[in-house]
């Protein structure tokens, strides 16, 4: 669900930028920043850059196994998982004039849709409720170890933690038969 999420989240920016911009081509990726050697990677040259920094396990959110229930019988399930993702956006432009106009609208079509849910966008993919978008603070020392961390030179970004990212397996611990009460 991760990578759905993320793929969902740069569509949807992506088609807001062309439409605002009335740009001809994408101009989002999903991407690390640098290659494992550190070289800054060609194709993310004058795009908007999402990259996935930092996975939380959401403790706060407890779960329990599900059943499902499939023909004559039900299924358990083990607990969903929730994870916050902690996304940073740059905008990686030759023109700095130009990362920044990008940078604000990207922070316009979040400020507009801090929730992306059913009610807003029907066709966000299955298994997906809700997206919450929530701007992170950062020092400035911590955005200097952030990107030394990455390896990258520093671009203009903002950071936005992806509230309750679900995972489920789907995989079947138990199967009980279904009971059925005579006449019924």
């Amino acid at each position: 669900m991760i990578n759905i999420a993320l793929e969902y989240v740069k569509l949807s920016l992506d088609q807001y930028l062309i439409n605002y911009f009335d740009l001809n081509s994408s101009t989002v990726a999903l991407n690390s920043l640098v290659d494992v050697n550190g070289v800054p990677l060609q194709q993310n040259q004058n795009k908007v850059v999402i990259t996935l920094i930092n996975l939380e396990w959401e403790t706060n959110k407890k779960s329990f196994g599900g059943q499902k229930r499939e023909q004559d019988q039900y299924n358990q399930i083990n607990p969903s998982l929730y994870f916050n993702l902690d996304v940073l956006i740059s905008a990686n432009f030759d023109d700095y004039a130009e990362a920044l106009k990008f940078l604000t609208a990207t922070i316009s079509f979040f400020q507009g849709k801090p929730t992306i849910s059913r009610t807003n966008s029907p066709d966000l993919p299955d298994g997906l409720s809700a997206l919450k978008f929530e701007i992170e603070n950062s020092s400035y020392a911590k955005a200097f170890e952030l990107w030394s961390a990455l390896g990258a030179k520093y671009q203009p970004s903002i950071i936005y933690k992806i509230r309750q990212v679900t995972v489920q397996s789907g995989d079947i611990k138990k199967t009980a038969p279904l009971i059925r009460v005579a006449g019924t």
